[in-house]
Parts: structure tokens; C-alpha cells; sequence
């Protein structure tokens, strides 16, 4: 039987929906967004855990890093260019920024950082308001 953990992460970030996207979501606007990440294992280790919350916190740097008081943009929104020649923090997506979207980049990042052969990442959520989730896994 497996057992698993979760760890939430919180940061504010703006963004906008610019790829075929007409709705409010067009202008730029922030969240302040919640992500967590949820891995299992089918035995404990020797410490008694799935993983120390604290090797969790792995990911949170990474949010913090690309995501975190910045502006998450679609690759080929125009807004990105100027954005970036006046320095301002900035991630550019393969597609439109949506919590969907943001949820798979961040589980693919999950991944890469705690998938051992002993853990999996079992999914990915991220939320831009308190009544709204995506997840995926």
C-alpha cells in the first residue's frame, strides 16, 4: 500500500491569456496562486517518512525562482519582448499561462526533482484564486 505526502507552496505572479484567448483574462493581471505537490512511495524510509517535508521544499525554490513576482507570458505574446528589455522578471510558457498549463510545467519539474526510482509524483495542483484548481497526475 502506498503512502503519501503533500506540500503547499504559495506566490503571487501575473499573468495574461493572449494565445486565442478574448476573455478579461487577456490583460494582465496577478494571482495570488497556491501549488502543491503531492509524492508517494510504497514503503517508508529508514526515518519513518515518504520524503522529509523539507526536501519539498525543493520545488518551492524553483516557484520562487522563475515564478514568483513575475510575469508568466505564452512565448509569443508581444507584451514578453518589452517586458524583458526593461529586465523585469518574466517566464515565458509554451502555451497560454493557465493554471492547467502552469500545473504540467510544474509537474514535469517535480518530477525531475524527486522522481528516485522509490518516489513518484502522484500530482501537481496549482490554484490563481481560492475558488479555482487544476491538477494533473
Amino acid at each position: 500500500m502506498a503512502c503519501r505526502v503533500t506540500r503547499r507552496f504559495r506566490f503571487e505572479a501575473a499573468h495574461r491569456l493572449w494565445k486565442d484567448y478574448s476573455g478579461k483574462c487577456a490583460h494582465n493581471h496577478g494571482h495570488s496562486w497556491t501549488a502543491s505537490v503531492t509524492v508517494e512511495a510504497d514503503a517508508l524510509d529508514a526515518k519513518g517518512m515518504v520524503v522529509d517535508y523539507a526536501d519539498l521544499k525543493a520545488l518551492g525554490a524553483w516557484i520562487d525562482a522563475a515564478w514568483d513576482h513575475g510575469t508568466i507570458l505564452w512565448k509569443e505574446d508581444p507584451f514578453l519582448a518589452y517586458l524583458l528589455a526593461e529586465k523585469h522578471k518574466t517566464y515565458a510558457c509554451d502555451a497560454n499561462p493557465t493554471s492547467e498549463h502552469l500545473a504540467f510545467v510544474l509537474l514535469g519539474k517535480a518530477r525531475e526533482l524527486f522522481e528516485d526510482g522509490r518516489l513518484r509524483v502522484l500530482e501537481v495542483r496549482v490554484c490563481e484564486t481560492l475558488n479555482t484548481e487544476a491538477w494533473v497526475g
